[in-house]
């Protein structure tokens, strides 16, 4: 159980910047919120493809969830699943609100969303992953979806591979996504 794969890796560290309850709950909200910020302000940038209306948000979901099938199909499924709604919601508000009123609540929603995380990182008493490895921005939506996962009892040995991933990386005293 001491060969881990990058993923592993990555969601160990990431664990390892969230053990403290609050900080997760936080994390459940802001994180999302993060998410549907960014796709509404991507959502702004519009223009036609062999007849579509693309936007730069649909590239912007398409990249993550890309990168987020290929580190782990259910995960990935989980999040394609939970953030269609988001990206559906921030889609039509763009196009609904195309100016100044998407642009606020662009500027609300991230603001307010990145409040939350850094909340939570004063519960856990410990700055945020993303400071030791921005790559844990994109960890951040599987890890939610993993924990969900486990939740509902589903993918019991990759919670305990992350799990024993983090407590020996730990125990060695380095960084859990060295």
């Amino acid at each position: 159980m001491t060969d881990f794969g990058f993923y592993e890796r990555q969601m160990a560290q990431y664990a390892a910047y969230h053990q403290d309850r609050r900080n997760r709950a936080t994390h459940l909200v802001g994180v999302p919120v993060i998410i549907f910020s960014l796709l509404l302000v991507a959502s702004l940038w519009r223009w036609q493809l062999a007849g579509i209306e693309v936007t730069a948000a649909h590239a912007l979901a398409l990249a993550a969830l890309v990168l987020w099938f290929t580190l782990d199909v259910v995960v990935g499924l989980v999040l394609a699943v939970v953030l269609t709604p988001v990206f559906l919601l921030a889609d039509w508000l763009a196009a609904a609100w195309p100016g100044s009123a998407a642009w606020w609540l662009f500027g609300a929603t991230f603001v307010g969303g990145w409040v939350l995380q850094l909340l939570g990182h004063a519960f856990e008493g410990r700055r945020p992953a993303l400071v030791d490895n921005l790559f844990q921005i994109l960890i951040a939506p599987m890890f939610l979806a993993a924990e969900l996962l486990f939740a509902l009892g589903l993918r019991r040995e990759l919670a305990a591979r992350i799990e024993a991933c983090r407590r020996l990386r730990s125990d060695a005293g380095r960084p859990a996504g060295a």
